[in-house]
């Protein structure tokens, strides 16, 4: 089965004057980069099975669409290996890598219709095939597909898509969605082990991206193919991806299903990138024993934590010290109550069936983020009292920004 490996990987664009070779010198004595140069992806691992949908996430310049480039042969690897089948892949040529790549902005010759948009890549590609010669000896040889074979393989494409009916229509005839489709026929007609997709809706408008997305979603499960899917959009990532990989500044900050990424973020980052609205943070310094955790926040205001009913923290917190904390806690995870933590309402917005109100500290500016069901008339200044859901609480380290709660549910 294919399975695709990244392995200590690393992406750098030396300084004109260097060249990539004085990287190479420098990887092998650990020193990984000079001063000017600058470090795209850096150290990067990650083991993909046959039929997985990956998910590259994270903001602008974070090396995502570098890593997938890479992959796909378009991009040297400065350092580090990538295997297909166990197959080492650093020097393989692109179009003899078995992989598909959808580009962000389609990339269709405008001058061809749908159809010949979709059968061009078949016409340009030759394929093994036995013959027997006229000594009655078999061989292999290349040849290009036929006329009957590459319009059974793009009428197929094209129902799979619903896209028979743009056949005869040129890219400048078509929307935005009709032309991700004829660029995705493109790519599924070539049979590849691997698809690539670099950030395909970006260019659709919000409605026409939510169909998409499910449209993806429905092609991935029938090629049961593997796709690596490239966005900045965490919406997109939690429901097309089978696992995520979010990326910050060329690291992977973590690998991980998409829920347990929503429910247990490894640090600051993750936990405030993952989620609409953004997760709340607050600045504690936090006194933990056996039973109960302490914080106080920037207002002056203490709280106390049952233990008990939080994630389990790890023990080096819990030595009676005072700790410098960040407490994040999710818009649906803070009610409303008579007692809890003293702010003031900012202003509201009601989204439907949700209603957000940003509340702010007693003498600071930063909002937080509370969602409510309750559509009653709020008034800006009021005072609003917040109630933490203890079991959904999490807790990062002050400096490192790193999270210090496992995964497991209570202290017993």
């Amino acid at each position: 089965m294919p399975k695709l490996s990244l392995r200590h990987v690393y992406k750098v664009y030396p300084s004109r004057d260097k060249g990539p070779s004085l990287f190479k010198r420098l990887f092998k004595r650990k020193e990984i980069k000079a001063p000017e140069d600058f470090v795209a992806v850096k150290d990067f691992n990650l083991e993909v099975d046959d039929g997985e949908f990956v998910v590259f996430v994270g903001p602008s310049g974070c090396g995502k669409s570098t890593t997938l480039r890479m992959i796909a042969g378009l991009e040297d690897i400065s350092a580090g290996e990538l295997y297909l089948d166990d197959v080492l892949l650093n020097n393989v040529d692109p179009m003899n890598r078995d992989m598909a790549m959808v580009f962000q902005n389609y990339a269709l010759y405008p001058h061809l219709t749908a159809y010949d948009n979709i059968a061009f890549a078949l016409k340009m590609r030759k394929i093994e095939d036995e013959v027997t010669d006229k000594d009655g000896n078999k061989k292999i040889i290349k040849r290009h597909l036929t006329k009957q074979e590459i319009d059974e393989k793009v009428r197929w494409a094209a129902e799979i898509l619903g896209i028979t009916e743009l056949f005869k229509r040129k890219p400048g005839e078509m929307s935005g969605g009709q032309m991700q489709r004829v660029a995705l026929g493109r790519a599924i007609v070539r049979g590849p082990k691997l698809f690539l997709l670099d950030e395909p809706l970006s260019n659709l408008d919000a409605k026409l991206r939510t169909s998409m997305r499910s449209e993806i979603v429905k092609l991935h499960q029938k090629l049961k193919t593997t796709f690596i899917y490239v966005t900045h959009d965490q919406v997109e990532a939690m429901t097309m991806g089978s696992i995520i990989v979010v990326m910050k500044d060329g690291v992977i900050q973590q690998t991980d299903k998409p829920t347990d990424v929503f429910d247990y973020p490894n640090n600051v980052f993750v936990a405030g990138f993952i989620g609409t609205p953004q997760m709340n943070f607050f600045n504690i310094v936090a006194k933990a024993n056996k039973t109960h955790l302490v914080a106080k926040f920037d207002n002056g205001e203490e709280l106390k934590f049952d233990l008990k009913k939080m994630r389990k923290v790890k023990e080096k917190y819990l030595d009676g010290q005072e700790h410098k904390l960040t407490l994040g806690v999710r818009a649906e995870h803070l009610s409303l109550a008579e007692k809890g933590l003293s702010t003031k309402l900012s202003i509201y917005e009601i989204l439907g069936s949700v209603v957000h109100l940003f509340v702010h500290l007693d003498g600071f500016d930063k909002d937080y983020i509370v969602s409510v069901d309750d559509r009653k008339n709020f008034i800006s200044g009021q005072p609003i009292h917040l109630k933490f859901d203890e079991s959904k609480i999490h807790l990062f380290d002050g400096e490192t920004g790193n999270s210090i709660l496992s995964r497991e549910n209570n202290h017993d």
